[in-house]
């Protein structure tokens, strides 16, 4: 059995007003707070501090801990129409120095605010700083119970002790905040462990943004709309010294991200400006390589945020080692120097001003409005929609020079493309878009089935850009819903009868839909509740629990992940659709986690169990059970094969594909208990020859 050291603390002497022991030079919490406090108090025309959320507190032994923001601009307490940058600093607990860094930068800039290029920063941009977001970790370092401490203070076991070693690793208690965050998040935990007594220094956490620290990091995000960031690290160990970290080439198999120039060029850049502790050097550049839940990913694919992972200092200056006082303060200088780079290239001041901006409006109100923003040369199919924001309907897209088109699309506006926009070095290229409003349509009706009311589900489809909507209707079976002018899929589900589709052009006005439902004969009803007979496997299909309903589903990787380079099928026997009406539908519900553009669910059919066909795909990642329809008009009249598919290229791996409630569903043809799954009835290739 492993053999852990813990210390019991009670809430009593839980406090941060615990004996500091490490040097005074290192801020504690308390001191961050009291000094941004005094800067707020003495310079308010371009300070602003604000909590952005809390820790969750590791109750019941502790309660929650305010997490703290501070603002440099002119006009601080005013939201500009400015470019905005963020530099978070402590993120794991024993690695304090990203305070001091962010703490000095805070300082010289306020101190040095009447000079260039100081005062041309604060009078054009949003400079934010998060000293740190990880206080509980700060406190168990600072106040040195575990100098080599790395997550926060989650009590994992829930015994409302904080069960922690004083050496490092062996920690119970606790989560690694740069595991936390959403993208990739299930590739987090690299020792995979589970239960109540999660011991390694790298805990992803329960869920995604499970913990209060990311949790504030993710809403100031959402509100800023950050253009460039820095997320400070410092190696206890010496191991990841003096690093620069950009997103990113996974596992080095050379899948780059669509601005992976630009990343790289702005990752290079910065650590070319920063010289090592040493003197005889600069700082080392790369693209980070797991997949981990890590910050500087996550803020890009959610926000197009580039963001670097800094590894400051060496383990000279970690907490458990006695540094020359001078020595922290020239790391934060030197550090400071690439830092400032950013704020730079963010206006094109001595430096790259290669940068896409405007302001998205309405052409008939010049209401500013948040639309999203779609450079079609470097987009992808993961990202988070890049939208303007609320305030001023301004978007920021740094690019790499060169020429580009935008897609500019809300719903209810016709959609705007504008191709061959040249961005160069030199300065911003401003392009301002008024979107045209579409004609609002009041649609309205009753679903019936053979011809009485029923409660029903209506999707509305938008566009490839726009999510549907989704009406639900009552018993009455009376709707109404508003939409706009223009052509739009409509699906009516509701349980027992067949689902319909049509295509509807809305005009403006009034429009009058009534929708009449048949009733379903199961064609084909496969549920997994008794296993997996009438159905061949290759690759690692089996029966799980994890279902949409009852007990069972059946998944491709049963061992969490799938593997590379493979083709893993479950297929149908024979499925007998003569006699089958028109109106027939495939639905079944799933969710799925693949890797992005590179490895797919699929979902086929054959009429002879050799040739086979696409009648869809899915590949990233949508994690909801949701149904999904089909509709197979041109396959009745015949028997039928029906094959799942995932299909995976040689690298990168991911959870896979989850599948319940196969049914094939029409208003006329042969019930399930007549002729379905025929057992002797399958064809085969030729063989030998």
């Amino acid at each position: 059995m492993r053999k852990v050291y813990v210390i019991l603390f009670l809430a009593v002497i839980l406090t941060l007003s615990a004996q500091v022991v490490l040097d005074e030079r290192y801020h504690t919490y308390q001191e961050i707070l009291d000094e941004l406090d005094s800067l707020q108090t003495n310079y308010s025309d371009i300070v602003k501090v604000e909590q952005i959320g809390t820790t969750l507190g590791a109750i019941p032994y502790q309660d929650p801990i305010p997490i703290m923001a501070i603002k440099l601009s002119n006009n601080a307490n005013v939201d500009e129409d400015e470019p905005s940058i963020m530099y978070a600093g402590q993120c794991h607990a024993e690695e304090i120095l990203g305070v001091e860094i962010t703490m000095h930068m805070i300082n010289d800039i306020i101190e040095n605010r009447q000079i260039p290029p100081y005062s041309v920063w604060l009078d054009n941009l949003e400079i934010w700083f998060v000293p740190t977001y990880n206080p509980e970790g700060l406190q168990v370092v600072m106040d040195g119970w575990d100098v080599t401490f790395r997550k926060n203070k989650r009590d994992n076991n829930l015994n409302g002790i904080f069960d922690y070693a004083p050496v490092s690793g062996d920690d119970i208690d606790g989560v690694d905040l740069n595991r936390n965050y959403g993208f990739n998040w299930i590739h987090g935990d690299p020792f995979g462990v589970e239960g109540p007594e999660e011991w390694n220094d790298y805990y992803r956490g329960p869920d995604a943004f499970s913990e209060g620290g990311t949790q504030a990091i993710r809403e100031l995000a959402a509100q800023q709309h950050f253009i460039y960031s820095i997320n400070w690290h410092s190696s206890r160990t010496g191991n990841y010294s003096e690093k620069v970290k950009y997103p990113f080439n996974w596992n080095d198999a050379g899948k780059y991200p669509p601005d992976y120039n630009l990343s790289e060029t702005i990752g290079e850049t910065v650590a070319d400006l920063i010289v090592t502790e040493a003197g005889t050097a600069t700082y080392e550049p790369a693209a980070s390589q797991g997949r981990k839940g890590l910050s500087q990913d996550w803020f890009y694919k959610e926000h197009g945020t580039i963001q670097l992972l800094i590894e400051c200092g060496t383990q000279n200056l970690q907490p458990n080692n006695d540094p020359p006082l001078y020595l922290v303060d020239d790391t934060c200088e030197r550090c400071s120097i690439g830092a400032y780079w950013l704020l730079d290239r963010a206006l094109g001041y001595n430096a790259s001003g290669a940068m896409l901006t405007g302001h998205v409006t309405d052409a008939n109100t010049g209401e500013p409005l948040v639309a999203e923003i779609i450079v079609e040369e470097v987009k992808a199919s993961y990202f988070t929609p890049r939208m303007s924001d609320e305030l001023y309907g301004r978007f920021w897209r740094p690019l790499m020079p060169g020429t580009y088109s935008i897609r500019v699309i809300k719903k209810g506006y016709e959609e705007h493309l504008i191709e061959n926009l040249v961005v160069n070095n030199s300065l911003w290229l401003t392009e301002n878009v008024q979107l045209q409003p579409l004609a609002t349509v009041e649609v309205s009706g009753t679903v019936t089935a053979n011809g009485n009311p029923t409660e029903a589900t209506i999707i509305v489809e938008n566009g490839e850009y726009i999510p549907a909507d989704i009406i639900s209707v009552t018993s009455s079976g009376t709707f109404n819903f508003e939409n706009f002018e223009g052509e739009h899929q409509i699906t009516t589900i509701s349980d027992g009868f067949v689902p319909t589709t049509q295509l509807v052009d809305l005009t403006a006005g009034v429009y009058d839909l009534d929708i009449d439902l048949q009733s379903s004969v199961e064609v084909l009803n496969q549920d997994w509740e008794t296993g997996l007979s009438n159905w061949d496997t290759t690759g690692d299909w089996a029966i799980t629990s994890n279902s949409y309903s009852g007990d069972n589903a059946v998944t491709d990787s049963p061992e969490e992940f799938y593997d590379n380079s493979t083709s893993a099928s479950i297929t149908s026997n024979s499925i007998n659709l003569n006699g089958v009406g028109d109106d027939a539908v495939l639905t079944f519900w799933h969710k799925y986690q693949t890797e992005h553009d590179f490895d797919f669910c699929l979902v086929e059919y054959s009429t002879n169990g050799n040739d086979w066909n696409s009648l869809r795909e899915f590949s990233g990642r949508n994690m909801e059970w949701h149904q999904e329809l089909i509709f197979i008009p041109d396959l009745v009249d015949n028997h039928i094969y029906l094959r799942f598919t995932v299909d995976t290229d040689e690298s990168i791996d991911d959870p896979g594909w989850w599948i319940d409630e196969i049914k094939i569903l029409s208003s006329v043809g042969a019930s399930i208990e007549d002729d379905v799954l025929q057992d002797n009835f399958k064809l085969h290739g030729n063989y030998p020859n």
